[in-house]
This record gives structure tokens, C-alpha cells and sequence, in this order.
């Protein structure tokens, strides 16, 4: 039996109570993290539209019951209940700030509101950082440093439940009269060891927890272990859960033989790998790192060393979160950036089934009304992912993480 799904926006209007606004509401998406593993972390964003038939919402109009009121900046919370589920609270899918806010109507009497809601993402865009001095720390403790900041404050100190920062495992070194915008200073100290920096939504949910909580992931951070094996038709197994799509990627995507990384007092490290150049022609990546130079030259070598040759990997799943379980529908929902999946898929006219774990690097959701009786919604999710063996990092004379991971293309 398919899971029953009720979708709730709620709108704070007045700057403080959230007003159900799900009977007008017609379609929403939600869209957050990257699509491929060495992409950047961006805004998540989300779109809201509202059937605006009985003028409830028409921006600036004075009988407007919310339209009269200041929508941009205001906050929405998306949340998404699975009825006979064992959730105790909601999980929140998204949370953000009005930025933008479209009317649409023609001559049929139709009247569309189209509300655009970004995340924390936003704030930080805007704000900057002006001479400031960081003492040598890790990574994690320099992105804390930057959002305690007076001229950032992000989240204020009213709301601890929205940051959750991992400590980080490279050394940032110390700087003085440091200048620039708030994000490209802490993307680029998330950069220095491959972490992740991002707005995390969905996870555990608690009375505490309204999504939109600013993460970062160190390099060596844990995934999230959520239960959830994802199948196709002809490959499922008891207890998996069936995708409709999925897309493979086997290409130049991620296929680099070179680097040039510039270390924190301005010095280029380079290096290649011959092998790769001779087959494939040079392909460099290059970098600007906050470490010291040994740390900007073994990042250098690991990410040859991981990225010279091209791999058949699973980019993104796509499946109907509505025509599942109740259980397994939960499980999903949960689903977030650093979150992990077992994947396996039995290509048509093949007997040999590919599989492996794979990390969640993004979510997409599309929702829309399923059964007006029940307030039902579908939901088609898009999860985009990077194999788990890649996502580790390469330190010299550990023995566990002193092996590169292998990575296998086709013969």
C-alpha cells in the first residue's frame, strides 16, 4: 500500500506566527546541494505556487487577506507528515526567506502566486567580512570564527539548533586583514580540505528542528546511515525500494591529471600524473587552499590520484516517494546531504547487476496534490549522489586512510 504524505507551508506573515497556507497551495519545489560531487555548494531554493482565486494573496492589494502585508523576508517552513508513520514530529523539507513574489493572472479569472524562498544561503551572500585576524585553527573552527563574526551572526545565538559545524581535520594558518564576502571566505576554508558547506533540511525530526540547519562536513565526516537500498525492477530485492530513474555518468566529468594549488602564503604547488596525461591530454585543476604547503601538496596528489582515470559512477536516483511503504516513504523524507544509500541497478541484456554505497550530494523535490480528500500530495525526489569510496581523504602514514580508495572504470 502507498504512503499517504500531507505537505505543509506555513508562512510567518507577521515576522512570528506561521500561517497554514496548504489549501492554496498547488504545486511546490525544492531543490538543494550539488548535482555532481565537485560542484560548489550553493543556496537551496524553493518554489511555491498558490492559487490566488480568492485574493487572498495578491501582493500590495489592500483587501488582500496576507497580500497587504511585508511577504519578502518573510519566513516559510515546508514539512512533509506521513500518515501511521512513526515520526513524532514533522520533517521539515525546507526553510528559507521570501526573496521574490509573481503574480500571475489572465482572462479566465485564474489568479497564480508564485513565491520564491531561498535559504540561509542568501544572508551570507550578502554580508562581508572587513579586516579581520584569524589565529591558526582547523577548518571547522575557522567556518564558526567567520559566522560568529559581529557582521555575520549566522544563526544569532537565540537559535543554536541551526548550526551543526564539524571540527574539520586540516590546519588553516593564521591570518591578518582579512577582507571579502562571508560565503566565498568560508567555501573557499571548505575548499582547503574538501568538506562540505551547506544548508542541510530534512534529517531526524525533533520538536527542535525546523530544517535549514547550516552544516559543515569535514572530510573524514561519517555518513548518515538512513536504511534505504534503492533498486530497480529487474534487480529488486526484499525490502528495496523501486526507482523509476536513474543516470549514469561515465565521461570527463571528473577526470583530472593535473594540479596547481596555491598555498596560504601564495606559493604554487604542481604536479601530474603521466600515465592519464599520455591517454587523455592534461587536464589540471586548480586551487586556492588556506594550508600550509605540505597540506596544499597532498591535496594535490590525492585528488590526481582519486580523479585520473574516468569511472562509471551513479550521479542521480529518481523515485516517487508517495508509491512506497509508509516505513520506507519515512525513511526517505529523512534523506539529506551526507546521507548514505545502498544503489543497485541490472542493466537491460545483462546478467552482472551494478551496486555499491552512495553519499546523497543533493535533493529535488517536486510536489503536487495528489488527493484533495485526504490532502494527500505526490512527491517525486531527485537525489543526487557520488560514490561513498571517493568521498574519503588520503593521509600520509595513517594506515587505515593512507590508501587511495579504488576507483574502477569498465574494461
Amino acid at each position: 500500500m502507498s504512503a499517504t504524505i500531507v505537505v505543509t507551508v506555513a508562512v510567518a506573515f507577521d515576522g512570528s506566527t506561521f500561517t497554514d497556507v496548504s489549501a492554496n497551495v498547488t504545486r511546490t519545489s525544492v531543490r538543494y546541494g550539488r548535482a555532481r560531487l565537485l560542484d560548489e555548494f550553493g543556496a537551496g531554493s524553493a518554489q511555491v505556487t498558490y492559487d490566488n482565486r480568492d485574493n487572498s494573496l495578491t501582493p500590495g492589494h489592500s483587501d488582500s487577506t496576507y497580500g497587504n502585508t511585508q511577504l519578502i523576508g518573510r519566513e516559510v517552513r515546508i514539512s512533509s507528515a506521513v500518515t501511521g508513520g512513526s515520526d513524532s514530529y514533522s520533517t521539515y523539507l525546507f526553510r528559507g526567506t521570501i526573496t521574490d513574489v509573481d503574480y500571475v493572472a489572465d482572462s479566465t479569472n485564474a489568479s497564480t502566486v508564485i513565491l520564491t524562498v531561498v535559504d540561509g544561503f542568501e544572508k551570507l551572500g550578502r554580508t562581508t567580512v572587513l579586516n579581520q585576524t584569524f589565529v591558526e585553527q582547523d577548518c571547522g573552527a575557522r567556518v564558526s570564527a567567520i559566522l560568529d563574526l559581529a557582521t555575520v551572526d549566522y544563526p544569532n545565538a537565540s537559535t543554536p539548533n541551526d548550526r551543526t559545524i564539524a571540527a574539520g581535520s586540516v590546519t588553516i594558518t593564521s591570518a591578518t586583514g582579512v577582507d571579502g564576502n562571508a560565503l566565498d571566505l568560508i567555501q573557499q576554508t571548505t575548499r582547503t580540505e574538501n568538506g562540505r558547506f551547506l544548508v542541510n533540511h530534512a534529517g531526524a525530526p525533533s520538536a527542535t528542528n525546523f530544517g535549514g540547519v547550516l552544516t559543515f562536513f569535514g572530510q573524514n565526516s561519517g555518513t548518515i546511515d538512513r536504511g534505504i537500498s534503492f533498486s530497480d525492477a529487474k534487480a529488486l530485492s526484499g525490502g528495496s525500494v523501486q526507482m523509476n530513474a536513474l543516470s549514469l555518468e561515465y565521461g570527463s566529468e571528473l577526470l583530472f591529471n593535473a594540479y596547481e594549488y596555491t598555498d596560504a602564503t601564495g606559493t604554487v604547488h604542481s604536479g601530474t600524473d603521466s600515465t592519464s596525461v599520455a591517454k587523455y591530454g592534461q587536464r589540471t585543476s586548480k586551487k586556492t587552499l588556506l594550508s600550509n604547503a605540505l597540506s596544499t601538496d597532498n591535496a594535490g596528489i590525492y585528488f590526481i590520484g582519486l580523479y585520473a582515470e574516468p569511472a562509471l559512477r551513479i550521479s542521480s536516483v529518481t523515485t516517487d516517494v508517495d508509491s512506497m511503504s509508509t516505513a520506507d516513504a519515512e525513511k526517505c523524507l529523512h534523506l539529506n546531504v551526507q546521507s548514505s544509500v545502498a544503489l543497485s541497478y541490472l542493466p537491460p541484456g545483462s546478467s552482472t547487476t551494478l551496486g555499491g554505497e552512495y553519499v546523497i550530494e543533493g535533493v529535488t523535490y517536486d510536489i503536487s496534490v495528489k488527493d484533495m480528500a485526504t490532502n494527500a500530495s505526490r512527491i517525486t525526489a531527485i537525489y543526487s549522489t557520488s560514490a561513498a569510496d571517493t568521498t574519503g581523504y588520503w593521509i600520509l602514514d595513517d594506515p587505515l586512510l593512507g590508501d587511495l580508495p579504488t576507483v574502477l572504470a569498465p574494461g
